[in-house]
């Protein structure tokens, strides 16, 4: 009888890591040996008897998923990589002729059982030397920008940065991870298309979220909370958007 494919979940989202930890409970062959919310944490599950599969986030404070992968690279090690995104994008759909995979948030479970099944049935023969490539590729769109019309000309803004995007008539309100907010030229309809592939949902006329930073919703008090550093803001969402928002995570 064949052992069980071991998996390490590497998420500085508590939420994410849970969510991927319960999905991976129902899938056969799989067994998750290891919750890591930090590249340093997640170093120490390669000593012993390493993971053969890594669910990592790319983009999370202090170091990111590519340092880890650096780290891996040192030790001799070969374990499977799946990232696991908010961004969609022409760089991130390029690693699946790679050495790499990924899922993107929010994790939906036919797209993990699918790429569950292109690990169990690859033959891994390609080995982490394809790395330096495939991370410059991977790096590039972390900095790119989008550009944003004002009153007084443009702006350029990573999607990453923007929390939450609020309506304000013909024009819109973009609040920043820095706290700062920005008044922009263009309706809310307008904006949701420039950022249409990087992790936003449109949680009512009025709001467009950025899922990174959803820690909480309330079906009571028919809101959602966004969490980004230090701060929160609660806003009103339909229950109708609520249900939907539910079923993207199921």
């Amino acid at each position: 009888m064949e052992k069980d494919i071991r998996v390490l979940i590497v998420d500085d989202e508590p939420e994410a890591r849970e969510l991927l930890q319960f999905i991976l409970a129902d899938m056969p062959d799989f067994k998750v040996v290891g919750l890591a919310g930090d590249v340093d944490q997640a170093m120490g599950y390669f000593t012993g008897n390493p993971p053969d599969l890594v669910f990592l986030d790319i983009h999370m404070p202090d170091k990111d998923g590519f340092q880890l992968i650096d780290y891996i690279r040192r030790e001799g090690l070969n374990p499977g990589i799946i990232f696991v995104t908010a961004f969609d994008n022409y760089a991130i759909k390029a690693i699946r002729n790679s050495v790499f995979d990924y899922i993107l948030k929010p994790i939906r479970k036919s797209e993990l059982q699918d790429a569950l099944e292109r690990f169990k049935h690859s033959a891994r023969q390609k080995k982490l030397p394809d790395l330096k490539e495939i991370l410059e590729l991977l790096r590039e769109p972390s900095s790119s920008k989008v550009k944003l019309n004002t009153r007084s000309g443009y702006i350029l803004i990573a999607p990453s940065d923007v929390v939450f995007c609020e309506a304000d008539g013909n024009y819109t309100n973009i609040q920043l991870l820095n706290g700062n907010r920005e008044l922009t030229t263009q309706n809310l309809g307008a904006i949701e298309e420039v950022l249409d592939g990087h992790g936003f949902f449109r949680a009512s006329r009025s709001y467009l979220v950025n899922l990174r930073f959803l820690s909480r919703v309330d079906r009571k008090s028919a809101s959602c909370i966004l969490e980004y550093n230090g701060k929160s803001s609660c806003l009103k969402i339909p229950s109708q958007k609520i249900r939907l928002l539910e079923a993207s995570f199921s």
